[in-house]
């Protein structure tokens, strides 16, 4: 593994470990309790993405020869199953039981996912793990894969965090695993493509749309439906 890669893997932890040391200061244990929970469960929703990468280079599908193959390999071999995965665990474990979180605590939550998937996710490709380091450049997804993975996280986490209180459960649901894998495959499909200018677009219009969700979700406190 290059040094570079063994620097970003302790990323996802330190991050893990600022917020847990300052929300335990303003948040009952139960809470507390609930974000490590989320980021254990976020390690074990990494196999959904194993899954699908390990099919995908046993059938030669990740050798990426044309368009068609390249989106596939975004959109729905990494973008698809990887925010499955993580959907999985967070929208039926962590929520399941999280009855009286706000929309703004579910981001939290499902940012602690993300963190788990995060440390694992790295390591995996640290090991070039299906191969993998053939399609993407290396340094830049290793730096860059992080702050992705956050705002695919805040995506979902505000949805499923809406979702709760709101009578339309499906549709948010839909919405937040939707949202969330299609941001992922644009992120992977850049990085699959070099294409940094619209990696660069795309991580300005990502960053505008995450801070209005955050906000909203930060001064909503929707009605619970009946």
């Amino acid at each position: 593994m290059q040094t570079l890669t063994y620097f970003t893997i302790s990323f996802a932890p330190i991050i893990f470990l600022a917020m847990y040391l300052y929300i335990r200061k303003h948040r009952d244990r139960k809470f507390v309790s609930l974000m490590i929970r989320s980021m254990v469960a976020g390690v074990f929703s990494i196999s959904v993405l194993a899954l699908a990468i390990a099919i995908s280079y046993e059938l030669g599908i990740s050798e990426l020869r044309n368009l068609k193959r390249t989106l596939f390999f975004a959109f729905i071999t990494i973008g698809g199953s990887a925010e499955l995965g993580k959907f999985l665990v967070y929208r039926y474990i962590i929520m399941r039981d999280s009855v009286n979180v706000s929309p703004f605590d579910a981001i939290i939550l499902s940012v602690c996912v993300a963190l788990g998937y995060c440390t694992v996710a790295l390591v995996g490709f640290a090991l070039n793990f299906g191969n993998i380091q053939q399609s993407l450049p290396v340094t830049l997804f290793s730096f860059a894969f992080i702050p992705g993975s956050l705002i695919f996280s805040i995506v979902m986490g505000f949805f499923i965090g809406m979702a709760r209180f709101l009578k339309t459960h499906i549709v948010f649901s839909l919405t937040s695993l939707i949202g969330a894998a299609f941001f992922h495959g644009i992120f992977i499909f850049c990085m699959v493509t070099r294409d940094y200018k619209l990696l660069s677009l795309f991580a300005f219009g990502s960053s505008v749309i995450v801070f209005i969700l955050a906000m909203k979700a930060v001064f909503t406190v929707p009605e619970k439906s009946e």
